[in-house]
């Protein structure tokens, strides 16, 4: 009755955690290939699995609230969230390192986002540690729009990835 009829699933959970995609005509994994805080928090994937994360530059920094502001809100991560001990997280601060990252010991989140700007809640040796101009990154808790929006990627070993972003 419907000769033209695609099947279609999708979704970074199912794409990902599928052993057979038989009868399939498309497949739409959505974030798949970054993974991201979510999928992390659904256990679909591990933290070592997480392939993208943003540098953001540190805009300032309130003592009184252990604090920091960055550039990157909103439009570079979402407004979507995850509950981490009754706090909304909108990302997780990372360490950036030379050729790659690490995970922080302690916890530190973005918990707050307005269009351009997002407020990290810092632990106190980071918060002394960074420096307003200083780059942090972020792991998003969902990386589409991250993905979507930026222009560019560089690679871990800060190459250029051009052709992820669609200018290949």
């Amino acid at each position: 009755k419907y000769p033209k009829l695609i099947l279609s699933t999708g979704d970074t959970p199912s794409c990902s955690l599928a052993n057979n995609f038989e009868g399939i005509d498309e497949i739409r994994p959505g974030n798949f290939v970054f993974y991201d805080l979510m999928q992390y928090n659904l256990s679909a994937c591990n933290f070592n699995d997480i392939a993208v994360a943003m540098a953001c530059p540190i805009v300032a920094k309130h003592a009184d609230r252990n604090e920091i502001v960055i550039y990157g809100g909103g439009i570079h991560f979402s407004k979507e969230f995850i509950k981490i001990d009754k706090q909304n997280v909108y990302g997780l601060v990372i360490n950036l390192k030379e050729n790659g990252w690490k995970e922080i010991d302690e916890e530190n989140y973005l918990i707050k986002v307005s269009q351009e700007h997002g407020i990290i809640k810092t632990s106190q040796k980071l918060f002394e540690n960074s420096k307003i101009g200083d780059l942090i990154g972020i792991i998003p808790v969902h990386s589409c729009i991250t993905a979507n929006l930026m222009k560019g990627y560089l690679s871990i070993e800060n190459e250029p990835v051009d052709h992820l972003a669609g200018n290949s």
